[in-house]
């Protein structure tokens, strides 16, 4: 009896120790390598936009395609964008005409001032020239009334040539390249050659297509998106982590991944970033903690890290869910 309860004794130690130095041993492990299955792959999603609107005309990709940088997407029907050109060109070379007609009318206006100013030098000669002779009584008072009023006229038609010289300058403004008429006119074609341009969408970066639905005939406005292209150039993983963990995770520290869909395939990783608050302080409705009813929750921060080493064997997707470790001692 004495040897069954020693015997006993002896196997509850023994479990007693192991669930000890197990749970010691997870301890150290769980602080060293921090992890959780709070994450999710993620990677830039560009909205794709028509710069101008119109009709698609064609559409060249298809939902789920690969596809490359500068690769064509879908195109716009152009021709509405070629007559603006043809139009804008053609109101260039109207504006050039204006700016010549112009241009001729100061130079006239130019030869107006001139004649007027040698017509008053003129009458200001023969009023020098009678004016003494009519104090000496040579010339009749009338005789100089005349020669008054004739310079008086001279001097009004000096200062209203001058007046339509202004005009005509103002009316033209600054002459060639630096007119602003034969400006607006030139931007006006710049402009309507890229917004033709535009009726051609590509590939902003290489990628995958999503949500594409487009079809030729359909309306589209400018800049309102219409599907979207996940790059994969760069991926990474968003893990949400306790804050229980936070006080041992430092940017560069290595963390090994693995996504769902792969669960026999590692990813490397480097954090790249710790969020400067958790997610429920970000969220739409943030907890009210002042109402009474409080309950403590472990809050969690996202970590950002970054997949260093993405295998086209094992293809990435947004929003796969994924388990990762970080090891604190690597760095």
């Amino acid at each position: 009896m004495l040897k069954k309860q020693i015997l006993t004794y002896s196997i509850l130690s023994i479990v007693i120790l192991t669930l000890v130095i197990g749970g010691y041993a997870y301890y150290l492990h769980d602080k060293r390598y921090p992890g959780t299955n709070d994450a999710y792959v993620q990677a830039h999603v560009v909205d794709i936009a028509p710069q101008v609107t119109g009709e698609v005309s064609q559409v060249f990709a298809h939902n789920h395609a690969l596809v490359k940088k500068g690769q064509p997407l879908f195109s716009i029907d152009p021709k509405p964008f070629e007559i603006a050109l043809v139009k804008a060109k053609a109101n260039l070379d109207n504006t050039q005409q204006q700016v010549i007609a112009a241009e001729n009318a100061v130079t006239v206006a130019k030869a107006q001032v001139q004649e007027r100013k040698a017509e008053l030098l003129n009458t200001e000669k023969n009023y020098d020239r009678i004016a003494p002779l009519v104090l000496k009584n040579f010339y009749s008072k009338a005789a100089g009334d005349n020669v008054i009023q004739e310079l008086a006229v001279a001097k009004q038609a000096v200062a209203a040539a001058e007046a339509q010289l202004a005009q005509a300058q103002a009316t033209l403004g600054k002459t060639g390249d630096q007119n602003a008429r034969i400006q607006a006119a030139t931007a006006a074609i710049a402009e309507a050659q890229l917004n033709l341009q535009y009726t051609n969408i590509n590939a902003p970066a290489d990628g995958e297509i999503a949500q594409l639905t487009l079809r030729p005939g359909q309306m589209v406005t400018a800049y309102q998106s219409l599907f979207s292209l996940v790059e994969n150039k760069e991926w990474w993983v968003m893990a949400n982590m306790k804050e229980t963990k936070l006080s041992r995770i430092r940017v560069g520290q290595s963390a090994v991944i693995y996504v769902d869909m792969y669960p026999t395939h590692p990813f490397n990783g480097v954090v790249k970033s710790i969020g400067p608050g958790s997610g429920a302080s970000f969220a739409l409705l943030p907890a009210e903690n002042a109402t009474g009813n409080w309950v403590k929750v472990t809050q969690r921060f996202p970590v950002r890290i970054q997949i260093i080493n993405p295998s086209s064997q094992f293809p990435l997707r947004i929003g796969a869910s994924c388990t990762v470790t970080i090891d604190t001692q690597s760095q």
